[in-house]
This record gives C-alpha cells, structure tokens and sequence, in this order.
C-alpha cells in the first residue's frame, strides 16, 4: 500500500536554509553575467532588426531565450548542489548543465499544451453530447460540475506543485519522464504539505524583502535626490515630468529632458548604477526562492517512491499506446471493408447496367421491318421473340408488325423486370455482407474488450501482488529496524553497565589508596615520634644535652646550656 506522509512529519525549519541563498556569491554572479549577456544579445537583436531585417533580429532574440534559460537552469543547479550539501559544481559545468536540462523545459511544455488540448476535445464533445434532447440537460448537469472541478484540481496541481518543482527536478539531474512521475507522485500525495511549505518559504521571502528594502528605499530616495540636485539633473526630470523640458525655450534644442539629464554622463551613472543594484537585489531574492524551492524538492521526495511512480507512468503511457494502436487497426478495418463494401457496389452497378444495355438492344434489334427472325435478342427474351416470329408468319403483314411491336415491348418489360430482379438479389447479397461485416466488428470489439478486460484484471492482480508484497518488504523492514534499535538499545545499557561497575570500581580503589596513604601517614608519624622519644631517652640516660652535649643530671628539666628542653 501507499504510505503517505503525515503533517507532523514536514520539517519546516529545514526552509530557514533558504537564506543561505543570499551568501552564494557564485550563483549570485552567473546569474549577473546570464543577464547582462541577454541583455546584450537582446541589443543586438534590435540593432539587426533595424538594419539588416526582422529574421536575424528573431534568430538573435531565440539565442537571448536560451542564453537566459541555460544561465537560470545554471544557477538553480549550482543552488541544489548547495542544498544537497555537495560541492559546487564550476561555471562552466553549470552552464552546459543548464544548456541540457532546456531541451527538457521545452518538451515539458509542449506536453501540458497536448494535455491542454486534450483535455478542452473531451470537454467539447461532452458538451456535444449535451445537446441531445431531453437526456442532454441531464447530462450537463452531471458533466459540467465535474469537468470544472476536475480542470480546477489540475490547476492547483500545476501553479502550486507540478509548475514549481518540476525545474529542482530536473536541476537534480533526473531525466524528463522520472523527473515528471516523481513530480505527480509528489502531487498525488503530498498536495497539502507542499502547498504548507510553499506558504512557509513565501513568507520567509516576504520578510528577507522587508528586511532589505527597509534599508534600500530610503537610502535610495535621499541620495538620489541629493546626486540629482547636485549634478544638475533635478530641472530635467522636473521638466520631464512637466512634459515641456526645456526644449521649447532654447536651453537644450530638439535634445528633450532626458537628453539634458544624461548629457554630462552624471546622469547615465546614476541610472545605470541603481539598474544594477536593483538587478543584484533582485536575483539575490530569486536565489532565496530558488534555494527554498529546491530544499521543498528534496523534502518532499524523501517519502516518494520514484520507481513505483515511473512505472506508474510507463504502464498510462503503454496503455495509450496501445489504445492508440488498437483503434488505428479498428480504422484500418473499417477502411478495409468500406472499400470493399464500394468496389463490390460499383460492380453490381456494372452489371446492371450492362444487363439493361443488352434489354435496349434486343428492343431496338426488334423494330417493325417484317422480319420474323429474333435470333440476336437477349437469352433473357428469346422465348418470347420466337413465339413472335411465329405470329408474325401466320397474320397479314400489318398484324405481324403489330404483333411483333408487342412482342418487343413484352420482352423489353420482361428484361427489365429481370434487371430490376438481379438489381433486388445484389441489393440482398449487399446488406447481408454489410450485416455480416457489422456482426464480425461487433465480435471483433467484443473480443478486444473482453482481452482488454482480462489485461486490466491482470494488471490489477500484479498491482495487488506488488503492493502486498511491498507491504510485507516495508513490515519486515520495520521488524528489523526494530529489533536493530533494540539491538543498540541494549548494546547502549550494557555500555553504560560496564562503565557504572567501572567508575565504582576505580572509586573503590582511589579510596582504598587514601585510605593506604593515611595509614601509611600515620604509621610514619607514630615511628617518627617513638624515634624522637627513643633519642630524648637514650640522651637523658647519656646526662648528656642532645641539643649541645653539655653535661646535665637526671633531675634537669631544661639544659642550663642552651636552655633546651629535657623532658
């Protein structure tokens, strides 16, 4: 089954990296060179325009179209290298890159005018049908809502995700066909979140053009001003705007206001200077938009399955194709025996005609001469022509001319009425062929739906059997990821286990060291004193003083020598 994401899981402190599209100086000057070359290609297109004709001046404008969308593919492939925290591919690299990926926009495009096409035939000949009486009304009522509400969702599909995502996807260096199954993927099931994000990353943009241009436009407006009053173009703008200037009055001739503005050049450098600003500004902007769309891309194809939505579209596509060539060999079909259908029609023409042909020669073989011979009458009449003859050679010759008009005029209604017979007979032959040739379509169209049926059950079972067998691979995935946290979890425990009995153990013996260390001390110090004891007793019993070795009694406390204490 599908997974689709939930909203807790969309990351938007991910889009606060847009803003790092403001310090990318290298896509910040591809994009200025891209501009100032269109902007140069676009001059030149106008200077051969002029000059040399209207058809170098298109092809001119033609080449400015693509220096402008490889540089901007360029600079939005440099940007999804940084989103995607890989190097930064050279100049040179993006450029060719983004002179690739052109091809790819321009038959993208022509795919969503097919599909516009497409879909405006199908509404037209719904509404066709609308117009049947008593059941169209019915039909209107049903179809139209739907049709509306279904171009609306296509809309909303296209400006808010299909549209913005489908230039990261291609920067990402997918082909058109992934790029566009990973698109409508993303559209299909992750509408709302996308929408969310796009609404995120607007608002950043806002803010990073509030926190620019907070600075930009009054810094602009007051040292315009003050270069203007200083360089003297203050009066022509004022005459400009007056629409006079000063050319009526003789200061600047037929040069008008802009002219008097731009003629010590201080003008030109203003404007020209602010023109470039503004453009720097500005693609500054578009790199933030860039970036953060391009960080929504990737944000949104985490939970994609681009082979399950590729195969998606390669199964519609196959399936068009052969709808296609099913009713190519339909038409063929029907071609074939409308042809046939027409030859058979025109043969039977022929032989009526040949047959009445034939019915008017044996009448006029037949005029009132005398003769009694009707050999070269038709098969058809020749009975009668004989029995004429006979008639004719028993009555007067008036009689026998009349009988044998009659006779004529019998055989010629006989032929006629037999002509008329075989014309009835083709006629019959004709409408059971067409009736067998409608009875063989229809089992023919019978046949074929009944495989595409059995097709479209199969293709439904194999869709089952993937997505349950997808189900048990993404069931058993989970399994192992859980018993690999668990895994950790306990390989974690019993790290943090070995580490506790550590420290214990090493707290353990660093008291076991002090407490050594104290009674060692201790020790030290009770022998220290026993020694010192020991010496005061050796040198009392020495009547000797241990500080000066002067001679001293038992009975002294202190030496009388030195002073030094004895006891």
């Amino acid at each position: 089954m599908k997974q689709v994401q939930s909203l807790g899981e969309v990351r938007f402190g991910t889009l606060a990296r847009a803003a790092e599209g403001l310090t990318q100086w290298r896509p910040l000057l591809l994009g200025f060179l891209t501009l100032l070359s269109t902007a140069i290609v676009i001059s030149l297109a106008q200077w051969l325009a002029i000059s040399a004709g209207g058809f170098l001046g298109l092809i001119m404008m033609l080449l400015a179209f693509v220096v402008l969308m490889a540089g901007s593919s360029g600079v939005g492939i440099m940007l999804m290298d940084k989103a995607k925290n890989e190097p930064v591919r050279s100049f040179g690299a993006a450029a060719s890159a983004g002179l690739m990926c052109l091809p790819k926009f321009l038959l993208f495009g022509i795919i969503l005018l097919v599909g516009f096409l497409a879909y405006m035939i199908v509404a037209a000949v719904i509404y066709y049908i609308c117009k049947i009486p008593f059941i169209g009304g019915f039909i209107a009522f049903v179809a139209h809502p739907v049709l509306v509400l279904t171009a609306a969702a296509i809309l909303i599909a296209l400006i808010w995700v299909i549209g913005p995502l489908m230039a990261p996807a291609l920067w990402s260096g997918l082909s058109l066909k992934a790029a566009l199954a990973n698109v409508v993927s993303i559209a299909r099931t992750r509408l709302v979140e996308v929408v969310l994000m796009e609404v995120v990353l607007y608002v950043i943009l806002g803010l990073v053009s509030i926190m620019l241009f907070a600075g930009l436009m009054p810094a602009t407006i007051s040292l315009t001003g003050l270069a203007l009053g200083i360089t003297g173009g203050a009066n022509a703008m004022m005459g400009a705007a007056m629409g006079g200037g000063y050319g009526g009055m003789g200061g600047y001739g037929g040069m008008g206001p802009m002219a008097s503005m731009m003629g010590s050049g201080a003008g030109l450098g203003l404007m020209a200077g602010l023109g470039v600003l503004y453009c720097v500004v500005g693609a500054m902007l578009a790199q933030v938009m860039i970036m953060g769309m391009n960080l929504i891309y990737l944000q949104a194809r985490e939970s994609v399955d681009s082979s399950e939505a590729e195969g998606a579209l390669d199964g519609l596509i196959g399936d068009v194709r052969k709808k296609a060539e099913e009713a190519k060999e339909r038409t063929m079909a029907a071609a074939e025996r409308a042809k046939q259908a027409a030859a058979q029609k025109m043969q039977e023409r022929a032989d009526a005609k040949a047959s009445a042909e034939a019915a008017a020669a044996t009448a006029a073989d037949a005029s009132p001469t005398g003769s009694t011979s009707s050999a070269n009458a038709a098969a058809t009449a020749a009975g009668l022509a004989g029995a004429a003859a006979v008639s004719g050679a028993m009555h007067t010759p008036d009689q026998a001319s009349e009988q044998q008009a009659l006779d004529a005029q019998a055989a010629a209604e006989a032929a006629r009425r037999q002509t008329e017979a075989e014309t009835a007979r083709a006629e019959a032959a004709r409408l059971q062929a067409e009736q067998q040739a409608v009875q063989q379509a229809a089992r023919e169209r019978a046949a074929s739906e009944a495989l595409a049926r059995a097709e479209q059950e199969e293709r439904l079972r194999a869709q089952a059997q993937a997505e349950r067998l997808q189900a048990e691979a993404e069931a058993s995935r989970q399994r192992e990821q859980a018993e690999a946290a668990r895994q950790r979890e306990e390989a974690q425990a019993a790290h943090q286990r070995a580490e506790a009995e550590a420290a214990q153990k090493r707290a353990a013996a660093e008291q076991a060291a002090r407490e050594q260390a104290e009674q060692a001390r201790l020790k030290a110090e009770a022998e220290a004193e026993a020694a010192e004891k020991a010496r005061q007793q050796a040198a009392a019993a020495a009547n000797h003083c241990p500080s000066c070795q002067a001679r001293v009694t038992p009975d002294d406390v202190f030496c009388g020598e030195c002073g030094h204490k004895l006891k």
